[in-house]
């Protein structure tokens, strides 16, 4: 979610894409036509409780990565949705998503970022939301449980998610006039303010939130997300390649295993996610 608050550009999100939004858009990595995988409808059976892959492709898988519609034809197709009301955003995908580059120039990201994570991110695709969820992790070489995982500890799977309201009217997203306003949506938590270019989409396309959330971890994975090494991310060690589950805490809290008194806890969230990622609560009947 990057709840973290704007800092200086070498250990924060927020300045560095303040930065970037002087910067040209990057170009859509995928340019295949919408994808969609509803000319048939299969069984309404939902996953099983590990998933239907929980493979995470190594360090340096970025280049080799699926396109879009090479993973939408791996995408297991189920009819099962236990959260009917995400259905319109479910069938809405950006025409072209075009995310705003970071400044490469402040070594907050590695120059690698522009290219294989925000120019990937297209949310062209369209099923149920469990079929968008294995989608991503596909074209992203994530378990598929993972994303699963943190959907439900961000929004319990309902795409209409909002939060993180600001009372800085030029944070506001367009659209919204009255302070305070929020600037976090959707399954995953997708903020604005982290990531221009990405609304309206983050609001009104699960696969565009979800494809973000999947870019995020990639990247962080490969070790590309620079700025978790500064001083104050290392209460628990220096920001490394190849530890996804750190991946998961700075995606929430914005540090690096931090365990500060004072800012959310990323270790604690990340203790949470484990616990949720093997207990499978997205199984239950009641869910």
């Amino acid at each position: 979610m990057m709840r973290s608050a704007l800092r200086l550009a070498a250990t924060t999100f927020g300045v560095i894409v303040v930065t970037a939004g002087t910067l040209a858009a990057v170009q859509s990595w995928n340019t295949q036509p919408a994808v969609s995988n509803r000319l048939v409808r299969p069984l309404p059976l939902p996953p099983p409780p590990r998933g239907y892959s929980a493979t995470l492709l190594p360090v340096g898988s970025y280049a080799s990565l699926p396109t879009d519609a090479q993973a939408a034809a791996k995408v297991y197709l189920s009819s099962w949705e236990p959260r009917p009301g995400n259905q319109r955003y479910n069938h809405t995908m950006p025409p072209h998503l075009r995310l705003r580059a970071v400044n490469i120039n402040n070594g907050a990201y590695n120059p690698l970022w522009n290219k294989y994570i925000l120019g990937r991110i297209t949310g062209r695709f369209e099923g149920t939301t469990d079929e968008i969820f294995d989608w991503a992790a596909i074209k992203w070489g994530l378990p598929d449980n993972l994303l699963r995982t943190i959907a439900y500890m961000e929004s319990d799977w309902h795409q209409s998610n909002y939060g993180d309201y600001v009372t800085d009217r030029a944070e506001c997203p367009r659209g919204y006039t009255r302070l305070p306003c929020p600037v976090t949506f959707g399954i995953v938590g997708i903020k604005s303010t982290s990531w221009p270019g990405i609304y309206p989409w983050n609001r009104k396309s699960t696969a565009a939130a979800v494809d973000a959330i999947g870019g995020w971890l990639r990247g962080c994975y490969e070790g590309w997300v620079l700025w978790l090494r500064g001083p104050g991310n290392r209460s628990h060690g220096v920001y490394h390649a190849g530890d996804i589950w750190g991946c998961v805490g700075a995606w929430y809290s914005g540090r690096w295993l931090e365990n500060s008194p004072d800012s959310p806890n990323g270790v604690r969230y990340t203790s949470r996610a484990k616990y949720f990622d093997k207990t499978t609560p997205w199984l239950d009947p009641q869910f």
